[in-house]
């Protein structure tokens, strides 16, 4: 997924960006594998706030809309 690129081309691991975004790294985990619960049965794609995105997107250096727009959102 998008988000795990950024992340590892910036060299930050879950725990991180988790921390500096103000998330926890399990809803990192689950936005990155694209899923709404942690559990594999689960019905439902990752759906994050949109405050969780400004804060990913800030500590990625990118924008918002461009977080959206790679993502294919």
């Amino acid at each position: 997924m998008t988000l795990r690129r950024l992340r590892n081309e910036s060299g930050l691991s879950q725990e991180s960006l988790a921390y500096q975004a103000g998330i926890t790294k399990n809803q990192l985990q689950l936005i990155e594998a694209g899923r709404s619960t942690g559990r594999k049965d689960g019905a439902g794609r990752s759906n994050p706030r949109m405050a969780t995105l400004a804060g990913l997107a800030d500590v990625l250096g990118i924008s918002v809309a461009a977080l959206m727009t790679e993502s294919g959102l």
